[in-house]
């Protein structure tokens, strides 16, 4: 069971997987004539920290220097870590945008949250295709093709995943079996029609409820970015957007969806996908993958995010070290490492450490609380179900983290009835704008 303090630690996990910005022009000398490439992080991280150890391990004339923006802190509970605020993110996104578009950003950037469209259009990142086309010892059939594809922009590659999780919903099939009410799991379906099913389960048991980790807002403007924010010109002030609020507002008011999991097991639908080998398997028997509702309905591929986006800075001077290093983050040594958050871009450590999982279940030696463990022959079913997710990964769901903060700031006064929709939708209109226009 996942209580609230684990919650804030699950998110800060996903936030802390950033960059934050740095001085100076990127890479320079050292003593010892040493080329220093600059890796800025927003907090730092043990799968990084041990990537930099290993790899300056290999690369003696190379240094990776790890700028952190903001410290982990404890709460003094335990040993329980303070969440990163959003307050703290947006002053970071603020920060690299700035830097970035200065001319001083550090050479390697995690992209997570940052303005991509942005940074691409200033032409403040390198395409890596040019790169991979001009080293011959880079192996891109190692590394799952329709990710690389989906990350593009237009014909370019300009952020590098490292890792990533694909966005589904898991289903209590027992319960939805209980309220007589058929869910096809391989079909598209839209949030109104996720709406009429949870309205339904609601209807026969006040008790049953589905699980959000982020504000459904989040998902809606995710999913439509390129119509609301695309080419820096913000269309809030919609009937497509005014639309969007009137049916998360119905939700939230009809008790349909909750932001954490309580203690009567009687959740149905959560949002949580999959983001590691070891979740993917031992998601307990009478749990199954749903396709994850969208605004159209339609299917266009399962959605997914990048949890490490590594961007090159087009005006390093030491692109080719930075280059080595994300080779070398990508390579069967980094990408097997246990403190490595999401799906391995690298498909053979992916399909290694799910048979890892699979073993370690069948002989019993799995340390994981979990009841209604699965059985070897339906576990090996689960592997073959995940590859086949993992293939039809196709859209990315990204978006600058200023616009989401934004849209849920003046949100929260359209929920709790202060503002119409229509107040609302103009208010976020000329913030959004305001902002990108910076």
């Amino acid at each position: 069971m996942i209580h609230l303090k684990e919650l804030g630690l699950l998110l800060t996990l996903s936030i802390v997987l950033l960059i934050s910005a740095c001085s100076g022009n990127g890479g320079s000398e050292t003593k010892g004539g040493k080329k220093t490439v600059v890796l800025s992080v927003m907090t730092k991280d043990r799968f990084l920290e041990t990537a930099v150890r290993k790899f300056e391990e290999k690369n003696q004339d190379v240094h990776i220097e790890i700028q952190e923006y903001k410290a982990l802190e404890e709460t003094g509970e335990g040993g329980a870590i303070e969440p990163t605020s959003m307050a703290d993110v947006e002053k970071y996104v603020q920060s690299v945008t700035t830097q970035m578009i200065s001319g001083k950003g550090a050479d390697l950037i995690l992209m997570n949250n940052l303005p991509q469209d942005k940074f691409v259009e200033k032409k403040m990142l390198v395409n890596l295709y040019d790169l991979m086309v001009k080293d011959s010892s880079f192996d891109r059939n190692a590394l799952y093709a329709n990710i690389l594809k989906a990350s593009q922009d237009g014909d370019g590659l300009y952020v590098m995943p490292l890792a990533f999780s694909l966005d589904l919903v898991r289903g209590n099939t027992e319960l939805v079996k209980k309220a007589n009410i058929s869910v096809d799991r391989d079909k598209p379906w839209s949030w109104s029609q996720f709406k009429d099913v949870a309205r339904k389960m609601k209807q026969q048991n006040e008790e049953y409820y589905n699980v959000l980790f982020t504000p459904l807002l989040f998902e809606y403007i995710e999913e439509n970015y390129d119509q609301l924010v695309g080419q820096g010109n913000p269309n809030f002030d919609s009937d497509l957007f005014r639309n969007m609020m009137k049916e998360i507002k119905s939700m939230y008011d009809e008790g349909l969806i909750s932001g954490g999991i309580s203690d009567s097991g009687q959740a149905v639908f959560q949002m949580v996908g999959i983001q590691n080998p070891t979740a993917a398997l031992t998601m307990p028997s009478d749990m199954e993958y749903y396709q994850k509702p969208s605004a159209s309905g339609k299917k266009e591929g399962v959605p997914f995010k990048s949890i490490y986006s590594l961007g090159l800075n087009s005006k390093s001077d030491v692109q080719p070290e930075a280059w080595e290093f994300i080779k070398f983050l990508l390579s069967d040594e980094m990408q097997a490492e246990p403190d490595l958050f999401g799906l391995p871009m690298n498909k053979g450590v992916t399909d290694k450490k799910l048979n890892e999982v699979m073993q370690k279940i069948e002989n019993g030696t799995l340390d994981l609380p979990i009841d209604k463990l699965l059985d070897g022959e339906t576990t090996k079913k689960r592997i073959e179900e995940v590859k086949k997710l993992i293939s039809e990964a196709g859209v990315q769901r990204s978006s600058d983290m200023k616009v989401l903060n934004i849209a849920l700031e003046e949100f929260e006064s359209f929920q709790s009835g202060q503002k119409s929709a229509e107040e609302v939708s103009k208010l976020i209109q000329n913030r959004v704008k305001t902002y990108l226009n910076e």
